[in-house]
């Protein structure tokens, strides 16, 4: 079961991978069915809290972003994407996608700067830098949280 899980997330992911990087724009009939099954898939995983905290975080965060950038820094795609992901990757992976997210989202966009492809007022498809955080985070996100944990002396 966690083998077709993975398989049916991952075609989601890049699915949205791709179209945002392209389009930049995160289709409804894509995202709405994503995050049935994710949340379907966190209730047979008997993670429900972890999920509803994941995707509260992350949906809260880029919800807030949207509303007092009236939508020039994050579009409401990336709200419904937060939905989505934070129900896949529960709490407190959740947290390893988040700094993925950003941190990739950064370098990347530096180096567009750096090679003059891009200006600061330049768009990013921010959807495309969620999407490759949660497949890391579904892959390695207990091992990150773990190690970060102990790092700080938290485990």
């Amino acid at each position: 079961m966690q083998f077709i899980a993975s398989a049916v997330f991952t075609c989601f992911l890049i699915i949205i991978f791709v179209y945002d990087l392209r389009h930049y724009l995160i289709l409804d009939k894509i995202i709405f069915p994503a995050a049935a099954l994710a949340l379907l898939y966190a209730i047979l995983q008997d993670r429900l809290v972890e999920a509803f905290l994941g995707a509260a975080i992350l949906a809260g965060f880029f919800g807030f972003l949207f509303i007092i950038s009236r939508g020039r820094w994050i579009g409401f795609g990336d709200v419904k994407l937060g939905v989505f992901l934070g129900l896949l990757i529960p709490f407190p992976e959740t947290l390893v996608l988040f700094f993925l997210a950003y941190l990739t989202g950064a370098v990347v966009g530096l180096l567009l700067i750096a090679s003059r492809s891009k200006s600061l007022r330049s768009r990013l498809p921010f959807g495309t830098f969620l999407t490759f955080a949660a497949f890391v985070a579904m892959l390695y996100g207990n091992e990150l949280v773990d190690w970060y944990f102990g790092l700080v002396g938290l485990k």
